[in-house]
């Protein structure tokens, strides 16, 4: 099931030459998130100063700032402390041989300020890419905005419900 695996392309009926698949588990299999939470269940730990959550392949991170303090006394510490997780986030992937999808990777600030910051957001290794900033995002189904109101939420469970009747 994991060994000795190959595969190949079709597209459009045009079929490439076989190939051997030597990392990953199957796509859609019910096992593969399940081995990629056991494999990775030292993650949590090695990513101190976050709240995460796992889900099949994915990764979600919580970085909150400090209460008490100036918005931007907050805003410069979170910047350092992100890109610290970053790094963090970079050595586990080497160290469980696991990369990275940088093009799938995502931050959403939320505050109640009226704004936020302009945090230019990097992995360290050699990518001049920066991490896309986003207002809102889905995770599991559910939307979450910037200021962590249930208005896009609701919209988007009554636009479904609606197409259900």
């Amino acid at each position: 099931w994991l060994l000795d695996r190959r595969g190949f392309i079709d597209i459009n009926g045009n079929k490439s030459r076989w190939f051997s698949i030597e990392k990953g588990g199957p796509q859609g299999s019910v096992l593969t998130p399940t081995i990629f939470i056991s494999y990775h269940n030292d993650m949590g730990q090695f990513l101190s100063g976050c709240t995460s959550h796992f889900f099949a392949d994915d990764v979600a991170a919580i970085l909150s700032g400090q209460l008490g303090v100036r918005y931007t006394s907050q805003c410069i510490d979170l910047e350092r402390r992100v890109k610290s997780f970053l790094d963090s986030l970079e050595y586990y992937s080497c160290l469980a041989d696991q990369p990275l999808n940088r093009t799938k990777t995502q931050a959403m600030f939320s505050a109640r300020a009226i704004g936020s910051p302009k945090f230019n957001i990097m992995f360290d290794s050699g990518h001049d890419e920066s991490i896309c900033l986003k207002s809102e995002y889905k995770y599991l189904g559910d939307i979450i905005s910037s200021k962590l109101g249930w208005g896009k939420l609701l919209k988007d469970v009554e636009c479904k419900a609606r197409k259900r009747i």
